[in-house]
């Protein structure tokens, strides 16, 4: 069983499904390859967005009752991708972005071209609020491929990391993924997710990078990585 922490599954809000068939064909793809709980996170960047968060969890109970009409053993949680800049706590406090499944952890996005240096006092803002940051794929960070020992000092001060599928399987090219087994061999990945952003090319088919993972780390890795950490942080019944 996968629990799926990041996907851009809701219909019509970003560059994920473009309509309520596709967002459909992307939770069957989910559901078949072992995946039952799914987290919807819609990219949130301040000045291009135009959705609140409680419009994603009324979106997420919409796409609930669909796969409990077609029959479907996967539920959707509200979430979001917030992309990382001075406002996230603001943007916070006034409901426009969320936590993950109604946790206490909160996925956020750094630009791939590099590490600005106002993040490390956004994160630190953050986990004063008593959220804790997880960084979305951080692999596909042009400066921690680089050097991907900065995400130590994250680790160090209770940040946690999402790696993406696309990247253990090799489809994010080969820096993304000489970086994501670094990560998680050095004990810096605590979830890896699909980033599903269709039902084709970037779908949330899990099971191949789960593959790849226990064949290279054990299967005790792979069950922290696509199921226990989520349980464990997220605190998603397994059920």
């Amino acid at each position: 069983m996968y629990i799926d922490i990041h996907s851009h599954i809701i219909p019509g809000v970003d560059d994920g499904a473009k309509d309520e068939a596709m967002a459909l064909k992307m939770l069957k793809i989910a559901h078949d390859c072992g995946t039952r709980h799914i987290i919807a996170t819609p990219h949130y960047v301040i000045g291009n967005t135009r959705f609140e968060f409680a419009d994603i969890m009324e979106k997420c109970a919409r796409l609930n009752k669909l796969v409990a009409d077609v029959g479907l053993n996967i539920t959707v949680h509200p979430g979001c991708e917030a992309f990382i800049t001075l406002e996230v706590s603001e943007l916070y406090e006034r409901g426009l972005i969320g936590t993950l499944a109604g946790s206490r952890c909160m996925l956020v996005e750094f630009p791939m071209m590099s590490i600005p240096p106002y993040i490390d006092n956004v994160l630190y803002d953050l986990q004063l609020k008593g959220i804790t940051p997880i960084i979305a794929h951080p692999e596909c960070n042009i400066e921690i491929q680089e050097n991907p020992g900065l995400m130590e000092s994250y680790m160090e001060r209770g940040i946690l990391s999402q790696v993406n599928s696309g990247s253990v399987t090799g489809i994010f090219g080969v820096k993304a993924r000489r970086t994501v087994m670094r990560l998680i061999k050095e004990g810096w990945v605590h979830f890896v997710a699909s980033d599903a952003h269709s039902d084709t090319n970037r779908n949330p088919d899990l099971k191949n990078a789960a593959v790849v993972i226990e064949k290279r780390f054990g299967s005790g890795m792979r069950d922290e990585l696509f199921t226990k950490n989520a349980i464990k942080y997220l605190k998603i019944s397994p059920e």
